[in-house]
């Protein structure tokens, strides 16, 4: 019987070992593969266009003068179920309507977390910014329009937020054009037609820096120029007989309407004032209100100096009040 293992393990009870082949080392393996496959799949790559949100605080566009600052805002918040960082890519552009001349606008930003403003030049630059769930991180830009800027020139800063590089960033443009403003000239009194005619001639040698002139007959002493910067304006003004520089500030429309709107040229007048003759054969002389005709806007006069009291009928535009009062009969 010793002879025969066969037999003594049968007897024993022990089980024969398995005559097929041994697993190989791949087959065993293949189980955890498939584990870490699936768990792959369960954690899907976030989408930026669903978790961020980038949103200006207040305009995306702003009209701006030459030589004025501004602030263009806004606000990225995360929708993340928890911390994540994201890539903030700026892109700084210009673009003028005279290709190749425009000045270059200054642009500068704060990084969150960051006290100090750093310059952003014209070519994409890129920021980490940790983000928390609900909370939005502000994003200010402070924007300069160049002294030498020209009508509807324009500086746009463009904003992308994504999370892990998903290429699927979210997008804003915030943009800054330049616009005409009204400036207020003063001249001496009783020349601002001539002022206004020397800059209008020097104008048309450069059109692209006044407008348009306003000169109201019922204000004296100022010049209304529409125009793109200060500095043009007062570089031109100078060597202008009678023209005594710029008023600081910016005119609003508000303030000149007045001006445009048609007044009754005989308005104001009363008989027996005293008025001068401003065009006309007998401009420069003084002379006494005998009769106003308001349907027809005129006035009938009599002149002070002359030997002989002969009525003269002129447009009420033809005249300036010196001394209101007297009788109605004129004496």
């Amino acid at each position: 019987m010793s002879g025969n293992e066969d037999e003594i393990g049968l007897l024993s009870g022990t089980p024969t070992a398995p005559t097929g082949p041994k697993p190989t080392a791949a087959t065993a393996a293949t189980p955890v593969h498939l584990t870490e496959d699936a768990a792959h799949v369960a954690t899907p790559k976030l989408d930026s266009r669903m978790f961020l949100s980038l949103q200006a605080a207040d305009d995306t566009a702003r009209n701006l003068t030459a030589g004025t600052i501004t602030t263009l805002s806004a606000v990225l918040t995360s929708k993340a179920p928890g911390p994540a960082s994201a890539k903030l890519t700026i892109e700084v552009g210009y673009t003028s309507t005279y290709p190749g001349e425009g000045a270059e606008w200054p642009v500068r930003w704060t990084p969150p977390g960051k006290r100090q403003m750093l310059d952003l030049f014209p070519r994409k630059e890129s920021h980490k910014i940790a983000l928390q769930p609900g909370a939005g991180v502000p994003l200010s830009f402070e924007v300069t329009a160049p002294v030498g800027v020209r009508y509807g020139d324009r500086v746009e800063v463009r904003l992308a937020a994504e999370l892990e590089e998903d290429g699927n960033p979210v997008k804003l443009t915030l943009a800054c054009v330049a616009r005409q403003a009204v400036l207020a000239i003063k001249t001496s009194r009783g020349y601002e037609r001539e002022v206004a005619d020397t800059l209008l001639a020097r104008a048309e040698e450069k059109p692209d820096v006044v407008f348009s002139l306003l000169v109201p007959s019922s204000l004296r002493g100022y010049v209304f120029a529409e125009g793109m910067s200060f500095e043009g304006v007062r570089e031109m003004l100078k060597g202008i007989r009678k023209a005594r520089g710029l008023v600081e500030g910016e005119t609003t429309l508000k303030e000149v309407e007045p001006l445009l709107v048609p007044k009754i040229t005989v308005e104001g007048f009363v008989e027996g004032a005293i008025v001068e003759l401003i065009s006309g054969p007998f401009k420069g002389e003084k002379a006494r209100v005998k009769k106003i005709d308001q349907a027809k806007e005129e006035i009938t006069v009599e002149l002070i100096e002359a030997v002989v009291p002969i009525p003269v009928t002129v447009r009420g535009d033809h005249v300036r009040m010196l001394e209101r009062g007297g009788s109605k009969g004129g004496s």
